[in-house]
């Protein structure tokens, strides 16, 4: 009794260290995004938000890597798997995450010049699939982005973004997860990146790793896929 109690009190402690740990580094090394999105005015601010939104990608990148470790093994040191990860993923993510922002600088500005011209109701539909498919293409590219190293990144970007469509359930689940994290940081960022990031960006993993599944290593298929 004493050792189920036990192994229950360890398995809790490691969870609570997970989101604390890994929300402190998501909001540490992405700290530009959150400043200017939520202290400096859109109208001042676009330009150098959407650039700083690269910064997003090997932060995702570290915290994949995290999760895939915990799964493994509750007792991963966290801060090294993170930062480690982050460093080692600047290579082979800062291009897809910087395209990723230049198209919602895009299609924002887009959205932007249809308002002010009276089409809005015309452009805002195609922008929203576009959003969308764009966010379900890369909640699923960065796994595979860690997962296969030996394919280039628009192969996986193709892949990942056929796999989305062809698994909507997945996907929309991930958008729902993900617009739920945008939600929280932009009414309260303390209780966002405090407590709602890391579990958000967890169902986003699992959901994105059961789209991939087939393009997984054979020892990291999830059991359900």
């Amino acid at each position: 009794m004493r050792h189920t109690l036990a192994g229950a009190f360890a398995s809790i402690f490691n969870v609570v260290y997970l989101v604390i740990g890994l929300n402190i580094l998501l909001a540490l090394t992405c700290a530009p995004v959150w400043l200017l999105a939520l202290f400096v005015p859109l109208k001042n601010s676009w330009l150098w938000l959407a650039l700083s939104g690269v910064l997003l990608g090997p932060a995702l990148a570290g915290a994949y890597a995290v999760f895939r470790a915990f799964k493994i093994d509750e007792s991963v040191t966290i801060f090294k798997t993170y930062l480690t990860e982050w460093a080692h993923s600047w290579r082979r993510v800062w291009l897809p995450a910087l395209c990723l922002s230049l198209c919602g600088l895009v299609i924002g500005l887009d959205v932007y010049v249809m308002w002010r011209w009276g089409h809005l109701a015309l452009a805002l539909p195609l922008a929203v699939v576009l959003v969308a498919l764009g966010l379900a293409t890369a909640s699923v590219a960065w796994v595979g982005f860690a997962a296969r190293p030996d394919l280039g990144w628009w192969a996986v970007v193709k892949a990942s973004a056929y796999l989305a469509i062809r698994q909507p359930g997945w996907s929309l689940l991930t958008l729902v997860m993900l617009a739920v994290a945008a939600a929280a940081i932009w009414v309260s960022p303390l209780i966002g990146l405090g407590l709602v990031a890391t579990p958000v960006l967890y169902v986003v993993w699992s959901d994105s790793r059961r789209v991939f599944a087939r393009f997984l290593p054979a020892d990291e298929v999830p059991h359900e896929a």
